[in-house]
């Protein structure tokens, strides 16, 4: 997985600065993934594009997503004040 994390806006509200990120995990395996598992820390707020697990910083993909193609990306959206999550792959299986 190639991970690009972007900052696409930035707001004040109540003297705090809001960060949206919007990171895009391209699968660059070759091979399409069938089973996804991210550790994401460092998370403060919402997170869109992936479901978390019950373990602590787990997440894996959305309930409707049951694979992601070579080549293909998936988007991952968040909102936070503060420095970006660390997004690292934990685990994946490919078909």
């Amino acid at each position: 997985m190639e991970f690009v994390h972007t900052v696409t806006n930035t707001w004040k509200a109540n003297g705090v600065d809001y960060y949206r990120h919007v990171v895009t995990a391209k699968n660059t395996c070759g091979h399409a993934i069938t089973y996804l598992k991210l550790q994401i820390k460092e998370l403060s707020g919402e997170i869109y594009g992936v479901s978390r697990t019950n373990a602590k910083d787990m997440y894996e993909f959305p309930s409707w997503m049951t694979r992601l193609d070579a080549g293909a990306q998936l988007t991952i959206i968040y909102i936070q004040g503060g420095p970006a999550a660390k997004i690292a792959v934990v685990e994946y299986k490919t078909a």
